[in-house]
């Protein structure tokens, strides 16, 4: 019998030994094979507190060529590879997977992405929908981004592709799971920006997904934002929707599934509300209609959605005697549940107003005098900030959000400045902080020394003295100019005119043609001057004809 010996070149090899072993050849290892087990536990176990990295860390006893210590030759291992598995072999399997299970988790777990991360990833999302930017959407839904996201406004990344016009986008974000009737919190929906906006193909994406054409905000439907607009071919799209939508509701409220079946496959929003806020889905779970339910879910029903008591599908399901079991079991078949998926994350508040004023005293106290104009512009802000300061012990605990991420904004500015160490570029930071503290100054002290509040900013889109329709407008607080992070806000409606709520301050605005993506001249604006509203013109390129 050949009487070499298993040698102790490595783990591996005693792991190859072992598998070819057999299980009547157990009693000739005169209990070794207990050793065996407990060296390559102790392997194991130290390969898993290195989170599964191999190492050659063991300390236990190898199996070496004695054979008083580990009576294991090689020729009895030649004698077991004819006789099947040993007993040891389904061990020594489970003991493979769980060290690929730890270097899989091990993987996972270094690429687990962090919430500062998520974060950021998600107000990138809307900024790519902002723009239209298909390409950079599809990248960061890939990389994990929330794709019904939204912005201090309640705004989502479909609201915002809406608004843009942007088509495409829309339909990815669809595709991607993207709630059609989502609100706003003044209660916008993506139809209205659509409607208001006249992006036609925009729309029949929405309505082509279920999207509730009844919806109201503040007494206003988006066919009637279309027609205030002058969409017209908007204004019958919807009106259409409207008319099927109403059929389809009575369809449903009495049963009849042969009617609802034909209307969704002409185009019915499935979403459609009636006054009591009841959609057909809710009125096909109270019917016990499974058929019915099937063709509603089928294209694209609310599950999520609730009447004005506040009841979803399953609330309308449960109190029927006869059907509601069953209703109840075809839509937990599919997923659907009392408690419906978690919520959203809500989005991270900023801090209060006064917090970010004390600490924009303590950035400002960082910035070095490298220059007069740097020490000077340091100077301004320092004075602005010490009476903003005094100020806002008068102004209520609970500022509002626009105030609070408008300062938040500013430290994180000056922060960024700091980090990049230009002179020049932080000079620029500085002064541009020191303008807008003075406004916000100039602003509170007309208001009576209280915070002032918010300006209605109103748009007009011109070229010379006529006024061109259409077009976006784009804004951003100048002191971002410098920063290469930043990227420009959005008024939702095209012009003109258009309006958004600002913060006091001095912007940089510019329009953009949304179908040739040709850009107007920047103008610098100054928001505050103790009013409420403020009246402006932006000029349109002078080669447009829109």
């Amino acid at each position: 019998m050949l009487s070499r010996t298993v040698t102790t070149s490595g783990k591996d090899q005693r792991l190859a030994a072992l598998s070819n072993c057999d299980s009547n050849a157990c009693g000739t290892w005169h209990g070794s094979h207990r050793a065996v087990n407990w060296v390559l536990s102790e392997e194991l176990t130290k390969e898993m507190r290195f989170g599964g990295v191999r190492r050659a860390v063991s300390s236990a006893q190898p199996l070496t060529d004695n054979t008083e210590a580990n009576p294991i030759r090689l020729g009895r291992f030649r004698q077991c590879r004819s006789r099947g598995p040993v007993r040891m072999a389904a061990p020594l399997r489970l003991r493979r997977r769980m060290y690929l299970s730890l270097v899989l988790a091990g993987l996972l777990l270094s690429q687990a992405v962090t919430p500062a991360q998520s974060r950021a990833a998600d107000a990138a999302l809307i900024e790519a929908a902002k723009a239209g930017d298909l390409q950079r959407v599809r990248e960061l839904l890939s990389m994990g981004a929330a794709v019904d996201t939204s912005d201090r406004r309640g705004l989502t990344p479909l609201m915002w592709a809406s608004a843009a016009g942007s088509v495409e986008t829309v339909r990815h974000l669809l595709e991607s799971g993207a709630a059609v009737d989502r609100r706003s919190q003044d209660g916008t929906t993506a139809l209205m920006l659509a409607a208001a906006n006249g992006f036609v193909d925009v729309a029949r994406a929405l309505l082509v997904r279920g999207t509730n054409v009844a919806a109201v905000r503040a007494g206003v439907t988006a066919r009637q934002l279309a027609q205030e607009r002058g969409h017209l071919d908007m204004v019958a799209i919807i009106e259409r929707a409207e008319t099927l939508g109403a059929r389809l509701l009575q369809a449903a409220a009495e049963g009849n599934d042969t009617a609802v079946r034909q209307l969704v496959a002409t185009g019915a929003p499935v979403n459609i509300t009636d006054a009591r806020g009841e959609t057909a889905l809710m009125m096909a779970a109270r019917n016990g209609d499974l058929g019915m339910l099937q063709s509603l879910l089928s294209r694209g029903a609310d599950v999520l959605a609730r009447d004005n008591q506040g009841r979803t599908v399953i609330e309308w399901a449960e109190p029927a005697p006869s059907t509601g079991k069953y209703v109840l079991a075809f839509l937990l078949d599919r997923g659907i549940s009392r408690g419906g998926p978690p919520p959203a994350p809500a989005p991270l508040e900023s801090p209060q107003v006064a917090v970010s004023l004390k600490t924009l005293v303590t950035t400002l106290a960082r910035v070095p005098p490298a220059s007069a104009p740097l020490r000077t512009a340091q100077q301004r802000a320092n004075a602005a900030l010490s009476q903003l300061v005094a100020l806002s012990a008068k102004w209520p605990a609970d500022s509002p959000d626009d105030y609070r991420d408008n300062l938040a904004r500013h430290v994180a500015a000056l922060e960024e400045a700091l980090r990049a160490g230009e002179i020049e570029r932080l000079t620029a930071t500085v002064q541009s902080v020191a303008e807008d503290l003075e406004i916000k100054l100039d602003h509170c002290t007309r208001s009576g020394g209280t915070l002032g509040g918010s300006v209605v900013v109103r748009v007009r889109t011109v070229q010379g003295s006529e006024e061109r329709k259409s077009w976006q407008v784009f804004y951003m607080p100048r002191i971002f100019e410098a920063a290469t992070s930043a990227s420009p806000d959005l008024f939702p409606q095209l012009s003109s005119p258009t309006e958004e709520t600002l913060v006091p301050g001095r912007y940089v605005m510019w329009v953009r043609d949304p179908t040739t993506a040709r850009l107007g001249e920047r103008t610098v604006v100054r928001v505050g001057d103790g009013r409420k509203e403020l009246l402006l013109d932006l000029p349109v390129p002078a080669a447009s004809s829109r």
